[in-house]
């Protein structure tokens, strides 16, 4: 539902065009489909910031036709195109620069150096982002470490001691790599086919029987069960659940060491080693949230109306979202009433001075609110709340600030 001029995409019927759209799960490629929440247009890339207005109101959008596979509890987007995807220099999707995530993710190295004895090892981050992670996995650790990303972009940071990023795929190209430990977050979701990825970590010639995968993802039953809906986004084609990720990690040949949830629900990971031999994955149908995903639909439509109501009651320029990440991004673009909204607040400032696909609202940093007659704030995630609450005490403002 992207906002161009006065015109807005509505939700449509996920069936007709039923002809575009993918007919089998990404996982266990079974057909046993429920559809629901679908839109004509989203931009295609959230965290493709735009240097000009018009630029960005102009941005590529695409289809997204949420599907649900009854038979190992995947959720998709049907009408997902690989080839609309590319990620250059340009996609910026660092968290790095919030102190709560800051800190989630460095308890999350210093967790995995010392389960995982990475001192003096090889640490490879497939689809590093800008580095911040595998920096601090190595410093935490006393690894020696290797990004790969085409999004990798140098002078970010200040560089650490063994720590190299090559601006490419971790693929066969680099044969002589051979790590120890391999870090893939947020990048799975990402991938069309995830079945066919895992395989190609998992068979690289560096790869050992004994070299550790830690993989995350975004947690689908956060979006189902706390209507984290903002989630939604062109360029995620999958959610997993627990279920779908360790089903599509057991097909995939790799041994499950732990699972679980992370960053307050979510967030799943995975941490496993190749197998020596082969397995089947658990693909039966397990059905326990089916009734929810046939809720959804409605749920998803009523939260977007009371935001839409919610906006119809206040300035638009004395309103800010916080967040600059796909989740306002989307909020903008999807509520009715969103691109009037002044700005998107964000403390990364690589994202400041851009403006947003689709409805082209400027980013700001937190500083450009002081003196503003601010009266509300919608923060985009709950884990950020008091973060942002904090941010504002400090500017002197005193708006009402709520949870999307």
């Amino acid at each position: 539902m992207l906002v161009r001029s006065a015109a807005r995409a509505e939700a449509r019927d996920p069936l007709t065009n039923s002809r575009r759209l993918r007919v089998d799960c990404p996982v266990c490629r079974q057909q046993d489909l429920l559809h629901s929440v679908s839109f004509d247009a989203l931009p295609v890339s959230c965290n493709s910031l735009h240097p000009d207005a018009n630029s960005a109101v102009a941005a590529q959008t695409g289809q997204f036709a949420l599907a649900f596979c009854r038979s190992c509890e995947h959720f998709f987007n049907a009408a997902f195109e690989d080839d609309r995807i590319g990620y250059t220099q340009d996609y910026e999707n660092s968290l790095h620069f919030s102190p709560r995530f800051a800190a989630f993710a460095q308890d999350l190295a210093e967790r995995l150096s010392t389960a995982y004895a990475l001192k003096g090892k090889l640490a490879v981050d497939v689809g590093c982002g800008k580095g911040d992670f595998l920096k601090r996995l190595c410093s935490a650790s006393g690894a020696r470490g290797i990004g790969f990303d085409r999004s990798f972009e140098d002078n970010r940071g200040e560089n650490v001691a063994g720590v190299e990023f090559i601006n490419d795929w971790f693929g066969d190209a680099y044969p002589d790599v051979r790590p120890d430990f391999v870090s893939c977050r947020h990048v799975l979701e990402h991938i069309a086919e995830p079945i066919a990825f895992l395989q190609g970590l998992r068979s690289h010639p560096g790869v050992e029987p004994s070299t550790v995968f830690y993989i995350e993802v975004p947690n689908a039953l956060y979006t189902l069960r706390d209507m984290g809906i903002w989630d939604l986004i062109y360029e995620h084609i999958s959610y997993f659940t627990p279920h779908s990720l360790r089903a599509a990690m057991e097909t995939a040949g790799f041994e499950v060491l732990d699972e679980g949830e992370s960053f307050g629900g979510q967030y799943l990971f995975i941490e496993a080693k190749p197998r020596e031999t082969g397995m089947t994955a658990d693909f039966s149908e397990t059905g326990k949230i089916e009734a929810l995903v046939r809720r959804f639909d409605q749920t998803y439509r009523d939260k977007v109306a009371w935001w839409r109501d919610y906006l119809l009651e206040r300035d638009p320029g004395q309103t800010v979202v916080w967040g600059a990440g796909s989740k306002g991004v989307t909020f903008v673009n999807v509520v009715p009433g969103g691109a009037r909204i002044s700005a998107l607040v964000d403390v990364n400032p690589h994202k400041q001075g851009r403006f947003a696909p689709g409805t082209g609202t400027p980013v700001v940093g937190p500083e450009s609110l002081r003196g503003r007659p601010l009266r509300s704030i919608i923060v985009m995630n709950p884990l950020y709340r008091d973060e942002v609450a904090l941010a504002a005490n400090k500017l002197g403002l005193a708006p009402d600030i709520i949870v999307a």
